[in-house]
């Protein structure tokens, strides 16, 4: 009876078809096939790098073999599947359909693969990256001003405040809450976050407002305070402002008086003073009648104080929407969020990514088109396109994005380094973030890489003309 069991001398060999042409490369390199229904698009990209693919929370390179080997066929539709192909690293070759794994050594194999793929793609990787390039905000070719930072947000039409260290993420409100009975109305009900129960909230009640049809255009603003966490359901986030102190006001006291006295702390006034924010107290919300309830009967909070040895375990980032793709930059880089103002100054002879130059706070700020940045598609801007605000070095710009949807906190398990792409351009993305909650993979944006050195020189030129000539 002849033994079924593979021998070890015996070469096999994938054959995977491309069009009408079969091809076959060495099976010893292959590590699984597998179907990838999402790619997420790198901007700058080499030609042949179809995207990043999530396999299993790995975040994996995508090569269209139709682009590595230029054969004139189109790259696989969604019917396609991936080669996991063993480059010094897991990297996917996209092809029209893998047809068997033979001993028939019916065809050579594929000659030079590994010398096509070092052209497409580089493994080699990057130094590994501790955070340490993000500095902080207040520091680097900064004005000695200390500028604190607010995330504002919408209730019943009227417009609030939080400081931003007491705001763990901001999230989506998806529907799915189990409702207490007998409890205040301000208790909207319990949802599960990630590794806790979290208590919702309405803040227009606390507020003493009319409370609002929550929906799934509404926004949780999850904070912390003294170890206790909870949930507060808003209309709309807006952006975040950092203000001086000067621009921050004591509550007049007609003010200090109705349902929702204790919780608003001060004013503060936006850029040229015309809008102002009512800035809400993180220690008066929590001492709320209705919050220290909820406290009190420990409806599934539970402190979320974290240790010096656990301090590093999650990083927030700001999520931000450009086309169908989302990318993220870390929170502590980015110095506040604007809705792109409506006075900028065309500049002649500007780069084309230049959109012009505006005026915050008597400083010059370059405003970049992050679109043409990303060689994507102009489009028409939307009431939802914000100005992320950038310091990188002495110089600080506004780079204008389509949306800027949440601010997640990712645990470092679910950070990875990029893969170093034969694109120099590519250097802007260093992290890649696994999103477990719906798999997606976010490219991590690194702030100092949005521009290059001859970018910023000509970009800081650009703002100190604008800034003379005033």
């Amino acid at each position: 009876m002849e033994c079924l069991t593979p021998r070890a001398d015996v070469q096999r060999r994938l054959v995977f078809r491309l069009g009408e042409q079969h091809h076959e490369i060495e099976a010893d390199q292959v590590l699984e096939v597998v179907r990838v229904s999402h790619f997420t698009r790198v901007p700058h990209g080499p030609e042949a790098l179809k995207g990043i693919a999530n396999l299993r929370g790995r975040a994996i390179p995508i090569l269209s073999m139709s682009r590595v080997l230029n054969n004139g066929c189109s790259d696989a539709g969604s019917d396609g599947k991936v080669i996991v192909y063993d480059h010094g690293g897991a990297v996917g070759l996209l092809v029209d359909d893998v047809l068997r794994l033979s001993s028939d050594m019916t065809a050579p194999p594929l000659q030079g693969l590994d010398d096509l793929l070092n052209v497409a793609f580089k493994v080699t990787r990057r130094a590994s990256d501790d955070g340490s390039g993000y500095l902080s905000h207040e520091t680097g070719g900064r004005s000695a001003v200390t500028l604190r930072a607010f995330l504002s947000f919408r209730v019943a039409g009227q417009l609030y405040g939080l400081p931003l260290e007491y705001i763990r993420e901001v999230a989506p409100f998806k529907g799915d809450l189990a409702i207490v009975a007998k409890a205040d109305e301000a208790m909207i009900g319990l949802i599960k976050l990630r590794d806790a129960v979290l208590p919702l909230m309405s803040l227009a009640s606390l507020m003493g407002l009319e409370a609002n049809r929550v929906d799934g255009s509404s926004r949780i603003i999850v904070i912390e305070h003294g170890g206790d966490l909870i949930g507060l359901v808003v209309d709309e986030m807006e952006i975040i402002h950092r203000l001086s102190q000067h621009a921050i006001d004591a509550v007049p006291a007609v003010l200090q008086r109705g349902r929702g006295d204790a919780q608003i702390d001060a004013i503060g006034r936006i850029a040229d003073g015309q809008r102002l924010i009512s800035i809400l107290s993180p220690e008066k919300l929590f001492g709320h009648r209705a919050v220290a309830q909820v406290i009190s009967q420990k409806m599934g909070t539970r402190s979320m104080e974290r240790t010096p040895q656990e301090e590093g375990a999650v990083e927030q980032f700001l999520i931000f929407q450009l086309g169908e793709e989302y990318y993220g930059l870390p929170v502590g880089s980015v110095d506040e969020v604007t809705r792109v103002p409506s006075d900028v100054t065309r500049i002649p002879g500007a780069p084309s990514f230049v959109m012009g130059v505006t005026n915050l706070r008597g400083r010059a700020v370059p405003l970049i088109d992050q679109r043409s940045r990303f060689d994507m598609p102009a489009s028409a801007q939307s009431a939802k396109a914000r100005a992320i605000i950038v310091t990188m070095g002495t110089l600080q710009a506004g780079f204008i994005v389509d949306s800027v949807s949440e601010v997640r906190p990712v645990p470092t398990a679910n950070l990875f380094a990029a893969p170093e792409f034969s694109s120099v351009r590519t250097d802007v993305f260093d992290r890649i973030a696994h999103i477990e909650a719906d798999g997606r993979m976010i490219l991590l944006v690194d702030p100092q890489e949005l521009l290059t050195r001859a970018e910023r020189d000509v970009v800081a030129m650009i703002a100190t003309e604008k800034m003379d000539g005033s």
